[in-house]
């Protein structure tokens, strides 16, 4: 990935130097480049100058310089998360479900609604004789 950085050289005598310093962190190095060790970078930049000076004479306007990168051995990639506190982490979560399913129970959560039966009116059936039918 190319950055192109712009500017203004107002007053310079005969020569002028341009410094540009670059940080990669730890933790690119190890997304992009986890396999490997070290990784050399190679840096390209190149000068160009708009002017109205008819004369102006541009030497090593371009320059290439290798860059070599390591690893820093201190911030490996983490060997995970011990055991211990991913169980106390379920138990912690356990009991605090439990402790909130119970705060529910002894609010009347779960209590089911009693409605009382409805009122429909009762009607006696009356038996007619088979000869009538």
């Amino acid at each position: 990935r190319c950055l192109a950085f712009r500017c203004p050289l107002h007053s310079f005598e005969r020569a002028a130097v341009l410094t540009a310093h670059g940080r990669l962190w730890n933790g690119t190095f190890l997304e992009e480049y986890l396999a490997v060790a070290s990784v050399e970078l190679i840096v390209r930049a190149s000068v160009s100058v708009t002017s109205s000076i008819k004369n102006l004479v541009l030497k090593d306007a371009s320059v290439q310089i290798p860059v070599s990168i390591y690893l820093d051995p201190g911030a490996a990639v983490a060997g995970g998360v011990p055991w211990w506190v991913i169980l106390l982490a379920v138990l912690a979560g356990v009991l605090v479900l439990a402790l909130l399913v119970f705060i529910l129970w002894k609010l009347g959560f779960f209590r089911r609604a009693r409605y009382a039966p409805p009122t429909v009116p009762q009607y006696h059936a009356v038996k007619i004789p088979r000869e009538e039918r």
